[in-house]
């Protein structure tokens, strides 16, 4: 038996608290979750789809996953990680002594995504790549990729889908590196935009800065699939698409500040950030200064040289 992602949620031992399902989040899909302290049995059968779960708070749980040679235990806690490939299903079984519950995070990642990425990044044959299942593991690079998925689904904000299309990308990558049968390895240099297609590309954002951007859309203005042209990007900028994208909104919004006189809400706005509150953070994160004080530093330093 096999169902889809979002099928799964049938078969978990409670309802999530938060989940991804019916929101614009490509190839991924993500649920917060709060288990219960203990669980006599759970059978949850097999999805197309490689699926994460990751262990955020909550004391360690004696944890049991049967396999092929019986019941396979360990002590899990925060931090770690657990792996489950496509086509099989999962048995498991856990106590957590204190009786207290157990916070998680799983991420479904769409086969689709994972085959091509494979395909186009790693030069090998998607449906020979074998995803090896494991519980109670430690991947720092993909418990801070899932927990930053988990922070943006209780944060929503616009821009993204740009940040969550970069996930899937470094998550299939670090499984294909680290999880795989015979683990693969990316070309040490990869190749990169040519000026002109960078150009283009720079275009192409800056005329859009207020819109959805994807990774989609920015591969798709120069005639690339998404996940080459992330590839690509990063070798050429030294940036993610999202950081990218990120940085130019702000330099629009500086722009905007010394220049106009519309609102901080209606400049968040105009450079694609939903709210204010958002683009505040960012701005402080970015420049060092909250905007509003940026706007009075260079408005004096216009007065000033006016006298």
């Amino acid at each position: 038996m096999e169902v889809t992602s979002l099928e799964v949620e049938n078969y978990l031992a409670n309802p999530s608290l938060r989940t991804s399902a019916g929101s614009d989040w490509g190839h991924l899909t993500v649920r917060v979750r709060r288990e219960p302290a203990s669980c006599r049995y759970l059978w949850i059968p097999a999805t197309p789809d490689p699926w994460l779960v990751l262990t955020t708070g909550g004391g360690p749980r004696k944890t049991e996953v049967r396999s092929k040679n019986g019941w396979n235990s360990a002590f899990s806690g925060p931090g770690n990680l657990a792996v489950t490939s496509p086509g099989n299903s999962t048995e498991i079984r856990w106590e957590r002594g204190d009786g207290g519950g157990v916070e998680t995070i799983h991420v479904c990642i769409d086969a689709a995504l994972f085959h091509r990425f494979a395909a186009e990044n790693f030069e090998c044959d998607p449906t020979r790549v074998e995803i090896i299942d494991g519980f109670a593991q430690e991947d720092p690079l993909i418990a801070s990729i899932v927990t930053s998925l988990g922070d943006q689904l209780d944060n929503p904000v616009r821009g993204g889908r740009l940040f969550v299309d970069s996930a899937a990308q470094m998550l299939v990558a670090q499984l294909l590196r680290k999880n795989c049968a015979f683990p693969l390895a990316l070309p040490n240099r990869a190749p990169r935009l040519s000026v002109r297609k960078l150009r283009l590309v720079e275009e192409y954002i800056q005329a859009s800065l207020a819109s959805r951007l994807t990774l989609e859309n920015l591969a798709a203005s120069i005639h690339m699939s998404a996940f080459h042209f992330a590839r690509l990007f990063k070798a050429t900028t030294g940036q993610t698409p999202h950081a990218y994208v990120t940085r130019l909104r702000i330099e629009r919004a500086q722009e905007l500040l010394r220049t106009s006189t519309s609102s901080i809400s209606a400049i968040a706005q105009r450079v694609g950030f939903p709210g204010k509150s958002h683009f505040a953070a960012t701005f402080l994160r970015l420049t060092g200064i909250p905007p509003h004080l940026f706007r009075s530093a260079t408005r004096r330093e216009t007065s000033d040289e006016e006298m």
